[in-house]
């Protein structure tokens, strides 16, 4: 159990990737992601800075290494086998910080971008042009070069592509929030010093939250920050790498570079990949490397240049909304109430016991004294969820599903990895919030990401002692097969023995948040929404907060549903678990949650009471699933004629 949040996502039209670099899976068969091609061989490269496809010896890429280091250019393969260095004469390795080739006049060219300034103090950078030397060659000179100062002051930047339709440099800033997007010449007039003509701002990038910002200098985690920058050969394609990912564009005929690389990208997550430097087209088929700045760095890489599968050709996506009740793992995990979800014998210390005596409700207390949570109790639960998540779609399961009530991505990846596999889910997506019990709502999707997630916390300022007792709506934006964007909303509201106001307060957050999004963006909500059907008839909560905005999905079709959960004290069902929907406001698609797909999936003979009634999961019988029916639905997406 890791208190660490981690977002192990990645992400293409169907790009999956591997957790572990080290260790990289074999892709699925519906599947392409990074996968680790090697390892650069030579121990002098110990600060890789920028790469470079060769343009003159095909399976060839060039590497530098970052300030400090000899004015080197190494030569490796695509395993990252070295083929020898060659000395840049003429040069000097203040700071380079990027690479790129291109071609002009028929002749193979790199530029070495010496334009690093962490401080910003250097009044001027160097942009060096050589002509491509050939693999192992001793020594090179460099043919011209470009100083050029930026027009509102120093800047820190560490990525550079070369435009070559438009024979200027394009150069990402680092630091700017949003990053700032400037050009240069190729050539300079007469070798003079230049001034870099201000572009814009690339706001396609995620930005940081306020707390990145100020917690970065001691977590040094700046994963928002661009360090690298390449555009393909046929000038058609980009990639924009920051420190978590690489965002892939496209551009479009006639269209600036400008607006292309503010055009919504292509997100692949780099996983666990850490210190990521250096980013590179190298090939035809827009194949992407990446490598880091660590001695013997692995070499990552990724083909994006890829067909849609048949299954992705339909431009619909079936949602589940699946409360899994208590999805813990068994590892004491400091600061989560997970101490009833451990093996009898991690329970029998003093500390342990006297804790859980210390609990009023019965039930709990003997749970939390003599559940035993080991390695086959927990498989068993997994063995059941899977189960209940395989009753969709021949087997295959929801294209998204929103998910309550889950510890931490690890026990999440287990499901995925384990009982899920070959099912096409990519890494799951949960970041950590702050309930005092330690559930979290995450999602597993089929659909890339388009964005970084985020977690919204629910404020309650009315009721600060019942704060901790809430749950933040984690938003995911999906990449859509037609390159629209579908923004998922996991919601977990505070339970119903909480006052009234503070799911008002939640439904009127989940608003807010919808309110928010760009008008293109299709949106669903889904979860565990704990507004029972008599507090909804006495208060009128989905009328007055949720029909007005949203579709309900249980409004268009289920006609014959009676709920997902049940109340059996008063012989009640309830809609606690819903999902709801609201179309883009734009005008170019329309959309809509078909009818005959909204159900209850409850097919699963292990979610079923002998009364007819949700099973709850009960680890000593091993028996049931969850005391939640998942909720389903398909929504659809028309282009508009």
């Amino acid at each position: 159990m890791n208190h660490l949040t981690h977002l192990l996502i990645l992400a293409c039209v169907l790009l999956a990737g591997c957790s572990d670099p080290d260790a990289a899976a074999e892709p699925q068969a519906t599947q392409i992601g990074f996968t680790v091609a090697g390892r650069l061989e030579n121990a002098e490269i110990d600060e890789a800075s920028g790469l470079a496809r060769s343009q003159r010896e095909p399976g060839v890429l060039w590497v530098i290494n970052d300030s400090g280091a000899k004015e080197i250019l190494h030569a490796v393969d695509h395993t990252g086998a070295s083929l020898g260095e060659t000395e840049l004469k003429q040069s000097t390795n203040k700071d380079w910080e990027d690479l790129a080739s291109f071609r002009l006049d028929g002749n193979p060219y790199l530029v070495v971008a010496d334009i690093g300034d962490n401080a910003a103090r250097r009044k001027t950078r160097t942009l060096y042009f050589l002509k491509e030397p050939e693999a192992g060659k001793k020594k090179t000179t460099v043919d011209w070069e470009v100083r050029y100062k930026y027009p509102n002051g120093p800047r820190d930047a560490e990525s550079v592509a070369i435009d070559i339709e438009n024979e200027r440099v394009l150069i990402l800033s680092k630091r700017d929030i949003p990053p700032v997007l400037y050009e240069v010449p190729l050539k300079a007039d007469d070798d003079k010093k230049v001034t870099a003509k201000w572009l814009g701002t690339i706001d396609s990038l995620p930005r940081p939250s306020r707390q990145d910002v100020e917690f970065a200098p001691r977590t040094n985690d700046w994963h928002w920050q661009p360090n690298g920058m390449d555009i393909s050969d046929d000038n058609r394609a980009a990639v924009i790498m920051t420190y978590r990912a690489v965002y892939y564009y496209l551009r479009k005929k006639g269209q600036d570079w400008f607006d292309a690389l503010n055009s919504e990208p292509l997100r692949i997550s780099l996983g666990n990949f850490q210190n990521a430097e250096a980013v590179a087209f190298v090939d035809d088929r827009r194949t992407v490397m990446v490598t880091g700045e660590n001695k013997n760095s692995l070499l990552l890489r990724v083909d994006l240049d890829i067909p849609l599968p048949a299954t992705a050709a339909q431009n619909e996506v079936t949602v589940m909304s699946f409360n899994v009740q208590n999805l813990f793992d068994n590892i004491d995990d400091p600061g989560k109430d997970d101490k009833a979800y451990l093996p009898l014998p991690a329970k029998q210390h003093e500390s342990h016991i006297a804790a859980c005596n210390a609990i009023e409700v019965e039930s709990w207390r003997d749970e939390c004294l003599y559940l035993d949570w080991d390695d086959a109790a927990l498989e068993f639960k997994l063995g059941v969820l899977a189960d209940t998540i395989r009753q969709v779609n021949d087997g295959q399961g929801a294209d998204v599903i929103a998910l309550q009530e889950v510890e931490n991505i690890n026990v999440l990846e287990r499901l995925r990895t384990g009982h899920l596999e070959g099912l096409g889910y990519l890494p799951a997506i949960l970041v950590e919030g702050t309930d005092t019990r330690g559930i979290d709502v995450a999602f597993l999707s089929k659909l890339p990401l388009a964005a970084e997630p985020i977690l919204h916390p629910l404020l309650v300022p009315d009721f600060p002692d019942r704060q901790g007792d809430t749950r933040g709506v984690l938003q995911a934006d999906f990449a859509m097969p037609d390159g629209s964007v579908l923004t998922g909303l996991s919601v977990h509201f505070p339970a119903p023995f909480h006052p009234t106001e503070m799911r008002i307060a939640a439904f009127e957050h989940l608003k807010e948040l919808r309110d928010a999004l760009p008008d293109n963006h299709h949106a669903f909500a889904a979860g565990d929404f704990n507004t029972t059907s008599s507090e909804d008839a006495r208060e009128g909560l989905l009328d007055s907060y949720a029909r007005p905005y949203w579709t309900l999905a249980h409004d268009v079709g289920c006609s014959e549903c009676n709920g997902t959960y049940f109340y059996g004290r008063d012989d009640s069902w309830s809609f606690l678990d819903m999902i709801l929907f609201s179309p883009a406001r734009g005008e170019n698609t329309t959309a809509r949650i078909r009818a005959d797909s909204v159900a209850i999936a409850n097919g699963n003979p292990a979610q079923v009471s002998p009364d007819g009634v949700p099973q709850r999961f009960r680890s000593a019988e091993r028996t049931g699933v969850s005391d939640h029916w998942p909720m389903i639905a398909t929504i659809e997406l028309t282009q508009k004629q």
